[in-house]
């Protein structure tokens, strides 16, 4: 990557077709929108693979044009029926970052099955267990929010237990919403594709910030584990659950994922990525239903000034003198 030259990362999550009340609202692209997109994508920039624009950023390998990689969160099941086939048909490397535990239906994603309540009318249940766990009354609609910022992972697994008690029994949800991550199966044909790649994505997506550092630690090195035994033998990349620094991540988590030896780290708050840009602080761009209500070419335009909040540049400094202490 030339000195001056930016590169860009885009971070999608879902691609279904259905409306499942899990995925409702939490960034789901529908098939036809992000095959648009991609069409568009290729055509605007020069799309490249996670770890060759990642090394570019530190000088080691040289980029031309415009450089773009497209990444996945949560490992959802639509990866492999849909978004996977269709990017290597245009020729476009992919990474996809698995929730480990929830590989194969391991567990329930939290986040889903409050989503599911919410959407499939027992918000006002679940917003009573909420509410009884926290200690604080709340509203159907703040519920998401409230569990993003005040997360405490023993009070969601308290929550989880009476959602699954009371309103709906784990073989109904199941049932209902199939299978919503990706099994064993499905990564290991999707190995075979040149153009993908896996990382890991914590084992369970918490708030980071909101954990001991032991359980930061178990997060991140449970998933490395999981990784080598069964996915990969090196280690691999990292990107942070929800992805904002210092609201939903600090440096104990950069800190303990360096310690993994893992060579990158991926946040989600946007922006574009120079050289020099260190590799425990790689930005990306979520793309939302939101983004992409003005249409897709609309969106790629305006990827051409994709640059980062203000908020986040002193936040970075931060960061980055929190890790020169640890590397001391």
């Amino acid at each position: 990557m030339r000195d001056g030259q930016s590169s860009l990362i885009l971070l999608f999550h879902t691609t279904e077709e259905r409306d499942r009340p899990s995925l409702r609202d939490l960034g789901n692209i529908p098939p036809a929108v992000f095959e648009k997109l991609c069409k568009a994508l290729k055509k605007e920039f020069d799309v490249v693979g996670l770890k060759t624009l990642v090394d570019g950023l530190s000088g080691d390998s040289g980029i031309a044009g415009r450089p773009l990689a497209v990444t996945f969160d949560d490992g959802g099941k639509s990866y492999a029926s849909f978004a996977a086939p269709v990017m290597s048909s245009l020729g476009i490397p992919s990474t996809c970052f698995l929730i480990t535990d929830c590989v194969g239906g391991g567990c329930i994603y939290w986040r889903y099955l409050f989503n599911y309540c919410i959407n499939s009318g027992h918000g006002r249940d679940l917003a009573a267990l909420v509410a009884a766990a926290y200690g604080a009354g709340l509203k159907e609609d703040e519920v998401i929010s409230f569990t993003r910022r005040n997360y405490d992972k023993a009070k969601n697994s308290n929550i989880m237990e009476g959602i699954l008690q009371r309103i709906i029994t784990e073989e109904k949800y199941l049932a209902e919403e199939g299978e919503l991550f990706l099994s064993l199966d499905d990564i290991a044909r999707l190995k075979a594709d040149p153009l993908v790649e896996f990382g890991v994505h914590t084992r369970s997506h918490p708030v980071m910030k909101a954990l001991s550092e032991e359980d930061i630690q178990d997060e991140i090195s449970g998933s490395v584990a999981f990784y080598k035994e069964k996915v990969g033998h090196n280690a691999p990349m990292f990107s942070v659950p929800f992805g904002r620094l210092y609201r939903d991540y600090d440096e104990r988590t950069v800190v303990a994922a360096l310690g993994c030896s893992i060579p990158a780290v991926f946040s989600a708050y946007g922006g574009s990525n120079e050289r020099g840009q260190p590799r425990y602080n790689v930005r990306r761009i979520p793309v939302t239903e939101a983004l992409l209500e003005g249409g897709v070419e609309a969106f790629v335009r305006s990827l051409r000034d994709a640059s980062v909040a203000p908020e986040y540049i002193e936040k970075e400094r931060s960061l980055r003198l929190a890790v020169e202490r640890w590397q001391k």
